[in-house]
């Protein structure tokens, strides 16, 4: 398991390399749910990668904090793709401040072993890359989940996004 979180890791760190202009990184934060109905408190925690104008790669990460810290742990990769117009324009000059979110992806669960294929939508995505904060707001997903053969719903009432590479600040004016 820690060789693959370090290749993962490594990965991941070679992304903005190959993403041309698009290569804002950000890493993001916020509570999400994938057990119904839910019994405790999770949270969420993930990496965003700018890929073209409009696709991102979203390497997510849910774990249980409570009744039992960790205990159950979810984790995911998604291509999404902005509906209502570009999330960034690689210059100085911001995206639409407001878009609509559609992804598509999977995932594997620890406490089952769990794995499958997964689409979800975020109805209200407020922000851009370029002003280094975005908020994600309502997600809403639903898997499939292959090896145990059930369906996985998962719900984020709001997640942040912080930007560290392609905000403002990385372009002169």
């Amino acid at each position: 398991m820690k060789r693959m979180l370090i290749i993962l890791l490594l990965a991941i760190s070679l992304f903005p390399v190959f993403g041309g202009d698009f290569h804002d990184v950000s890493f993001s934060i916020g509570e999400q749910t994938y057990k119904w109905p839910e019994r405790g408190i999770s949270v969420s925690y993930g990496m965003n990668v700018g890929l073209t104008g409009k696709l991102e790669l979203d390497l997510w990460g849910i774990s249980e904090l409570v009744p039992h810290p960790f205990a159950s742990n979810m984790f995911g990769a998604e291509l999404g793709i902005m509906l209502l117009g570009p999330r960034s324009t690689a210059t100085k000059v911001m995206g639409s401040g407001i878009n609509m979110m559609l992804s598509v992806g999977g995932f594997y669960r620890t406490d089952n072993n769990g794995a499958g294929p997964m689409i979800s939508i975020t109805p209200l995505v407020v922000g851009t890359p370029i002003s280094g904060r975005r908020e994600r707001i309502l997600k809403t997903g639903i898997g499939y989940d292959a090896v145990n053969n059930g369906l996985v719903v998962t719900f984020s009432l709001l997640s942040l996004d912080y930007y560290v590479h392609g905000t403002w600040r990385d372009y002169s004016f």
